[in-house]
């Protein structure tokens, strides 16, 4: 997923919409006083600002970036795209592309005039930014030593990928460079998600030339030694090198890039700060206090404070507060795979019998997100349509979020529990060992037991539980109540399409947690990315949305919200794209 969930920290990893401290009904968050999705009033240029994380970003390189971290850390300030993100929009806007894509041969070529003039960061590479920059940007990022998570699922697509990714052709040949200032992109079948990722950073562009020798190993090490062409760049890497303003798990140091052209080259940021520090490695309780006690702080990957400092700052300092929806949402993965939940009905009797309330209240409660009663988050197009905040109301087993024992009882009985109970062997549920997921999981296996389930429980290390048991179909767990999935653009198809269509799921690595393969629902989703017209898109989407929710594979429980907090003399501006702080907007008092 883009946005990842932290053992300690509420990330969705996009997110990833419903905002709290306003009209819970709209998209909009920014839930207290004066940050927002807009640039604040008195902003000025100059000062500092230290963001302060848990963790560090998962990658350097352009081509693996997707977390929600590595955008606000990396991508967002470092580095110019295709296509963009402005604040406050919730479409690409054109950044190094100079407008839309032309469409032609029915939606199966697109055709990007590029930006001339647009020059690198000061180092090894001495020239500027030219097509076949991005041209092998998205080569590379199909390349296995790269490692992207995303450019399959919407690119894959391309006319020449497999040839490419099985080593029948040295190039795409899908994507050409006709001269340095035009791109063109053709695909084997049009793509109604193609446009928006392109506004992803397989976009940034890579210099053949100069990028080839680190991607030539087993593992590429172009992050380390990658060019820049946004308002920042990593301190001391005009020698080729990040290492002067990088220390994994501890500091990313940005300074200005003297080569960026600013609003002349066509760049929407208007980058105030002249230096930006990331410092990970701190509590959460610690950070969170320092942030809003002291100045020039933001929060970085926490995404929300531990609930008793959320509460109480929400409560004496609710200037600093400010609340965005995320943009996705959280829910408990039913194997469908395996016995006992490749049974419908039964699969009907836990939704029913979960009390969401609860859940959300082990995670810090209401401020965090409503109940979710199907997949697609509010803010994304095929929300209203899947049944808005109230749901489908077909789906009984969703109507109550308190949970409602007499429909579960029903669904029981319907599964082939005459007693209401549960009589079979013993179930496996894996979750994280630390909270505030720990605490879900304990809330919802209480809810099972309710059930007359026998469950074995293990909690184990947040990345064990993926790498070793949630995301390994053969590793057959029944239950995994921490998963859930984060938008990667305004559009509802990266939604549905990377966790729910059955030809994604994968040996290892695996986010189709339900193992769910209907070929009904496999078909609805073929025909929907097919569709280019946004409208017809919701609509398809949001069928899509009604027939899994209707089939009970996930147990949706929230569309969570991000929690970000500043210090008093910074003027806090948040992404909607990214639900997190923009730092490119943000600027000191």
């Amino acid at each position: 997923m883009r946005k990842r969930f932290l053992v300690l920290a509420i990330v969705v990893l996009g997110l990833v919409f419903v905002g709290c401290g306003g009209d819970d009904n709209k998209s909009s968050g920014g839930g207290g006083g004066k940050a927002s999705t807009t640039v604040s009033e008195g902003a000025k240029k100059g000062g500092h600002l230290d963001v302060l994380s848990a963790s560090d970003v998962d990658g350097l390189d352009p081509g693996y970036w997707y977390y929600q971290y590595d955008y606000m850390a990396l991508f967002e300030p470092t580095q110019r795209s295709l296509y963009g993100w402005e604040a406050d929009k919730t479409q690409p806007t054109p950044d190094l592309a100079d407008g839309e894509p032309q469409l032609s041969d029915g939606g199966k070529t697109m055709t990007i005039k590029i930006r001339s003039g647009i020059k690198y960061s000061p180092g090894p590479v001495k020239r500027t930014v030219k097509a076949d920059d991005f041209k092998y940007a998205l080569e590379r990022c199909f390349l296995p030593q790269v490692g992207n998570g995303y450019v399959n699922a919407y690119l894959g697509e391309i006319t020449g990928v497999q040839a490419f990714k099985d080593g029948k052709a040295k190039e795409i040949s899908g994507i050409t460079a006709p001269d340095d200032n035009t791109l063109v992109i053709k695909f084997d079948k049009a793509s109604g998600a193609a446009g928006q990722a392109l506004a992803l950073p397989c976009t940034v562009p890579v210099p053949r030339e100069y990028a080839k020798q680190y991607d030539s190993g087993k593992q590429s090490t172009y992050g380390q030694h990658q060019v820049f062409t946004g308002p920042y760049m990593i301190k001391g890497s005009e020698d080729g090198d990040v290492k002067p303003g990088y220390v994994p798990g501890k500091s990313i140091e940005l300074v200005r890039n003297p080569n960026w052209g600013g609003e002349k080259s066509g760049d929407f940021r208007p980058a105030y700060l002249d230096t930006i520090t990331f410092k990970g490695g701190n509590d959460l309780s610690v950070g969170s206090r320092k942030i809003l006690q002291g100045q020039n702080m933001l929060s970085g990957d926490f995404a929300a404070p531990p609930t008793a400092i959320m509460k109480q700052a929400y409560q004496s300092k609710r200037d600093q507060v400010s609340i965005i929806p995320s943009g996705g949402n959280r829910y408990i993965g039913l194997n469908t795979a395996v016995p006992p939940f490749d049974n419908e009905n039964l699969r009907k009797a836990v939704v029913a019998q979960t009390n969401r309330n609860a859940l959300i209240q082990s995670r810090g409660g209401p401020l965090l997100g409503k109940p979710a009663t199907h997949v697609i988050p509010p803010g994304l197009g095929g929300f209203e349509e899947a049944g808005g905040l109230k749901g489908d109301p077909a789906n009984d087993f969703y109507a109550n979020p308190n949970g409602d024992p007499q429909v579960a009882a029903k669904y029981m009985k319907a599964a082939g529990f005459p007693s209401g109970k549960y009589n079979g062997p013993e179930i496996l549920m894996v979750g994280d060992d630390q909270p505030p997921a720990s605490k879900t999981g304990e809330v919802f296996l209480e809810t099972l037991k309710s059930l007359g389930f026998k469950v074995r429980y293990r909690q184990v290390p947040h990345d064990v539980m993926y790498s070793k048991f949630c995301q390994v179909p053969k590793a057959k767990v029944n239950v995994c109540p921490n998963v859930g999935w984060g938008k990667d653009f305004f559009d509802a198809e990266s939604m549905l399409f990377p966790t729910f269509y059955g030809p994604n799921i994968v040996p290892s690595g695996n986010v189709n947690y339900p193992q769910l393969n209907d070929p009904k629902i496999n078909k609805m989703m073929d025909d929907a990315r097919r569709l280019t017209d946004q409208a017809e898109r919701d609509k398809a989407w949001a069928e899509v949305d009604k027939a899994i929710t209707a089939g009970a594979y996930v147990v949706m429980w929230i569309w969570d919200n991000d929690v970000n907090i500043r210090s008093a003399n910074v003027n806090g501006v948040q992404s909607k794209f990214n639900a997190s702080w923009d730092v490119t907007y943000t600027s000191i008092k």
